[in-house]
């Protein structure tokens, strides 16, 4: 009976706080006021149905989650606990999830992104998670852009004044009625044939320049 009782009020406290968390971000990122760079080119991919990867750093993902809602994008996630969380807010934003990572079930989320970009689907993810180096891309990052041969759009994100959390990727929280920058960039191209470390620099390079687009486009 106790053992019961201990998994009744774990789920609950989850529900709460999974409810407090989204109503903290959703009403963050509903009062921000947003600058949307390429818009356009999101749309393209999305109409042109060949599949795409949207890519932005770990660290500056609350607000280009709100922009895209409710776009049917894929994303991968974790099966932490913290993964936990990040799908429910991501399914709430009409996002779908695979579920796995590099330390648990990678391949099988590995095969199943594949699957899904050459359906024709787009995919919302982050090169360096989920647990880092910040800013680094991971080689599945690269293996997912080799196999689909889609459109790969680096996605830049400024935003001020905001906070720093004490994470390993400095997480960027905005702070109400803050003023943002989304920069969606023109997508790269990554071939089967090319080198995973050259093809990593790339995207890297990609996700810095748009990094830095958006961050002096805000001022």
């Amino acid at each position: 009976m106790t053992d019961k009782r201990d998994g009744l009020w774990k789920r609950i406290k989850a529900e709460m706080l999974f409810r407090l968390l989204w109503l903290i971000a959703t009403g963050i990122a509903a009062s921000v006021r947003y600058k949307i760079e390429g818009w356009e080119k999101l749309e393209k991919i999305l109409a042109d149905g060949k599949g795409g990867m949207v890519l932005t750093w770990h660290g500056t993902t609350v607000l280009p989650i709100y922009c895209c809602r409710n776009l049917g994008m894929y994303s991968i996630v974790s099966l932490s606990n913290d993964g936990d969380l990040q799908d429910r807010l991501l399914r709430s934003r009409g996002f779908r999830t695979i579920r796995g990572s590099s330390a648990r079930h990678g391949i099988r989320a590995l095969i199943e992104g594949i699957r899904r970009l050459r359906d024709g689907k787009v995919m919302a993810l982050t090169p360096d998670g989920p647990r880092g180096p910040n800013k680094k891309v991971q080689p599945g990052i690269v293996h997912l852009a080799r196999k689909s041969g889609c459109p790969v759009m680096p996605v830049g994100v400024a935003c001020k004044p905001c906070k720093r959390l004490r994470s390993w990727d400095a997480h960027l929280i905005p702070m109400p009625f803050a003023r943002a920058v989304v920069s969606f960039c023109e997508p790269l191209y990554i071939l089967e044939a090319d080198d995973e470390s050259e093809a990593a620099n790339r995207i890297e390079n990609a996700l810095n320049a748009a990094q830095q687009r958006a961050e002096e486009t805000l001022g």
